[in-house]
C-alpha cells in the first residue's frame, strides 16, 4: 500500500474529510451544469402559447428536471372557478363590486363585475370606453407619453437640434426619447425611453401593469369555460406576445388526427390533451380550417396541453379573399 493511502487509512477522520470533499465537488460540478442549462435556456423556442398560460398562472409541467421547455401547463384552478364572480390578479370579486385601484391599469376606467349579458351568463368586468384622441405634433417636435396615463399623454419637446434627443440603448436596439420599447425578458413591461436611462427596466422609464393584458379572465371569462383558444397573427410569437383574437368551437369544426403512426391497440395518452370546446386534440392534432369566419387560415395545433396554439397563416400560403367560408 502506497504511503499516502496508509496515512489516510490509518486517520478514519481524514478520510472522511477527502469523502465529503469528493461529494461537494460533485454536487458543484452539478449545480453548475443546471445552472447553465437554464442560463442557456430561450423559452422563445419552445412551443405553446406561453405568455397566455403566464397571463392565467397555469403552472408549467416537465418531462425531467432542469428542462427548458415544458410538456404541458397544469390549468386545473380554472375549473373550481364560480361562474357567478369576477377573478383577477388571483382574487375574486362579487357582482356588483368596483375594481380595486390596485388591480387596475391606466385605462380601466369605471371597471364593474357584471353577469355576462348573453345566454351563457358568465360573469366578468365591464368597464367605460375609451376614447384615446392625439392631436398634431409640431414640425421637428415629438411626444414623450407618460406611463401613468391612460393614453399615454405626455409632453410635445422641441430640440434645438436633433441630435440632442437622447437615445436608449435596449437589447442591442437603438431607442429615441419618447419612443416605446419592449424587452426581450420581461415582455410584461411598458416602457418608453426618456432622459438618464441606463439600462435599467424599472420607474419612470418601465412600469409593469397591475394586472395582466394578456389574461381573458378580465373581459371575456367565457371563453375560458368555452374552452377557447387564443389566435396570434403570423408575425407574432405566442411565446411572448398577447393574444388578439380567439377562435370558439362551432358546429363544423372537427380533429384532424396525425397519430396515425401510432398502433391501433395503443391507447393514446388522455392527461396530455387539448381541449378545444368539447373536442380533445391529441399531441400533433390540428384543427380544420375555414369552418367559420374566426378560423378563415388559421392554422391550430396542439403543442403544449392543454390549450392548442392557433395562428393566421402568411399570405403566402393562404389568401384571405379565397378562403372565405360560406354557411
Amino acid at each position: 500500500m502506497p504511503k499516502s493511502n496508509k496515512v489516510l487509512a490509518s486517520c478514519p477522520i481524514m478520510s472522511r474529510y477527502v469523502f465529503l470533499v469528493q461529494i461537494y465537488v460533485y454536487v458543484a460540478f452539478v449545480v453548475a451544469v443546471v445552472t447553465a442549462d437554464q442560463e442557456e435556456c430561450d423559452q422563445t423556442k419552445c412551443p405553446g402559447p406561453l405568455r397566455y398560460y403566464e397571463s392565467l398562472r397555469c403552472k408549467p409541467v416537465y418531462e425531467n428536471e432542469g428542462d427548458c421547455c415544458a410538456k404541458k401547463y397544469n390549468c386545473d384552478h380554472l375549473k373550481e372557478r364560480s361562474t357567478s364572480k369576477c377573478y383577477v390578479n388571483g382574487k375574486e370579486y362579487e357582482i356588483g363590486e368596483e375594481l380595486k385601484d390596485e388591480d387596475a391599469n391606466p385605462c380601466d376606467i369605471g371597471c364593474t363585475c357584471r353577469r355576462g349579458w348573453n345566454n351563457d351568463g358568465i360573469a366578468s368586468f365591464v368597464c367605460a370606453a375609451v376614447d384615446c384622441a392625439y392631436g398634431p405634433i409640431e414640425p421637428g417636435c415629438y411626444r414623450r407619453g407618460d406611463l401613468s396615463k391612460c393614453c399615454k399623454d405626455g409632453i410635445d419637446i422641441c430640440p434645438e437640434k436633433p441630435e440632442d434627443r437622447a437615445t436608449c440603448v435596449v437589447d442591442g436596439n437603438i431607442y429615441k426619447d419618447g419612443e416605446y420599447f419592449e424587452v426581450m425578458n420581461e415582455p410584461e413591461l411598458n416602457c418608453i425611453c426618456q432622459p438618464g436611462y441606463e439600462g435599467k427596466n424599472i420607474e419612470p422609464f418601465c412600469v409593469k401593469p397591475k394586472r395582466p393584458y394578456c389574461s381573458p379572465e378580465f373581459r371575456d371569462a367565457n371563453d375560458i369555460h368555452q374552452n377557447c383558444a387564443p389566435v396570434f397573427y403570423n408575425d407574432q410569437l405566442p411565446q411572448i406576445d398577447c393574444h388578439l383574437g380567439t377562435r370558439c368551437q362551432n358546429a363544423n369544426d372537427t380533429v384532424i388526427h396525425n397519430h396515425d403512426d401510432l398502433k391501433p391497440d395503443k391507447d393514446l395518452d388522455d392527461e396530455n390533451v387539448c381541449l378545444f370546446g368539447n373536442l380533445k386534440m391529441h399531441i400533433g392534432d390540428e384543427l380544420n380550417k375555414d369552418t367559420d369566419y374566426s378560423s378563415v387560415c388559421v392554422k391550430c395545433i396542439c403543442e403544449v396541453p392543454p390549450v392548442p396554439t392557433c395562428q393566421h397563416l402568411p399570405e403566402s400560403e393562404c389568401n384571405v379573399t379565397k378562403h372565405l367560408p360560406f354557411f
